[in-house]
């Protein structure tokens, strides 16, 4: 979560409510968007002094926004260079299909139709973010090339974390691995479903 906080810092200053809303239309399948654990990753980002934060009011209200600092910004540029690693990607929620033998024949069934179900539901909306994002590339790359290099900070981390000399490969780079991200979890659902089709039929044959 922090490191997600801070790729997200890196593009805009933003409010927590801003982040989680964030994380809930792009990253469902990444990182969960309880507030509880964004608000315990934020305090720790604060407290390493990764980010910072401005308090002002808006609409009568007092709200905050975090920014990357300079520290931030190299901790996240060695983290992003270091390969990922298999064994923190391991769902541990997964492992209950590995004893789902111990349960009866109709909550076997039961929790597979189900789970069929929830990995449909999640690919027709990766189908939806995908159609978008790639409907919509071009202006959004050029609206932010133009927000960002209006932002001589926002700038500098980017051009310092990418290691590019032009902005606009920068965020090329970010909406190409965006869409490769969507590409990989339609790809993986999708062999997911008919793993999951086949498990099912053989219960339903025997």
């Amino acid at each position: 979560m922090e490191h997600i906080i801070l790729s997200l810092l890196l593009l805009k200053g933003m409010t927590i409510y801003e982040m989680r809303t964030y994380i809930q239309q792009n990253l469902s399948t990444v990182c969960s968007d309880s507030l509880g654990s964004m608000q315990t990753a934020i305090k720790k980002l604060l407290e390493k002094e990764y980010i910072s934060v401005d308090e002002y009011v808006d609409n009568n209200m007092l709200k905050k926004q975090y920014s990357i600092t300079g520290k931030g910004v190299t901790h996240f540029k060695e983290w992003i260079g270091t390969p990922m690693n298999i064994q923190k990607m391991k769902n541990m929620e997964e492992g209950k299909f590995f004893f789902l033998g111990m349960a009866s024949k109709e909550k076997r069934i039961n929790f597979i139709k189900d789970y069929i179900e929830s990995l449909r539901a999640e690919y027709d909306k990766l189908c939806q973010i995908q159609q978008f994002v790639e409907h919509t590339k071009g202006s959004v790359i050029e609206n932010n090339v133009f927000r960002i290099q209006n932002d001589v900070v926002l700038t500098e981390h980017l051009l310092n974390v990418s290691e590019e000399k032009n902005l606009e490969d920068v965020i090329r780079n970010i909406y190409d691995y965006q869409i490769y991200m969507l590409e990989y979890g339609l790809g993986r659902l999708s062999e997911d479903i008919l793993f999951y089709e086949k498990i099912l039929n053989r219960e339903l044959e025997q």
